[in-house]
């Protein structure tokens, strides 16, 4: 499979550029032959957004990106990071999660698990953390899909496994 990684530079709350940059990428990804597109964690909104988490039409502004972007995901799949709502009613409101697109649509959604409370980062403050694992299948391959701090410790996973 190719997959292409996406290192682009994201403003915070420029919700206009963010997606654009990643709808460009999409496309000359795909022209290029990729089958997969990876963008950085938070890339819809910017990272850190910090307390524009805290307000709803940030979030709505978001979750609208990230359904325009999806449409542009037919014959190649796309993770592209931003803000989730919780859908329960314990914990935060909001999950620091990736969007795995493809056909048009969202397929699957992976949110961190680990979440940093040193130097800058304060991610604790605004996201619930994950608690449910699961395996991405895209084209006939089983994807561990995992977001920064994550993949730094191992030890989380190989009990849940």
């Amino acid at each position: 499979m190719q997959i292409a990684i996406s290192q682009l530079n994201f403003h915070i709350g420029n919700f206009g550029s963010n997606e654009k940059k990643i709808i460009d990428s999409i496309a000359k990804a795909k022209e290029l032959g990729a089958e997969l597109i990876i963008f950085s964690e938070l890339s819809i909104s910017g990272y850190p957004p910090r307390d524009f988490l805290e307000f709803d039409d940030y979030i709505n502004k978001c979750d609208i990106a990230i359904n325009n972007i999806a449409k542009h995901c037919n014959g190649i799949a796309a993770i592209v990071g931003g803000p989730r709502k919780n859908p329960n009613n314990k914990g935060k409101r909001l999950y620091n999660s990736a969007f795995f697109l493809n056909n048009g649509k969202i397929q699957y959604i992976v949110n961190k698990t680990l979440l940093p409370t040193y130097d800058i980062f304060d991610e604790y403050r605004y996201f619930e953390p994950n608690s449910d694992f699961n395996i991405i299948e895209y084209k006939g391959k089983r994807i561990a899909l995992t977001i920064c701090e994550d993949l730094w410790n191992v030890d989380i996973y190989l009990c849940t496994l």
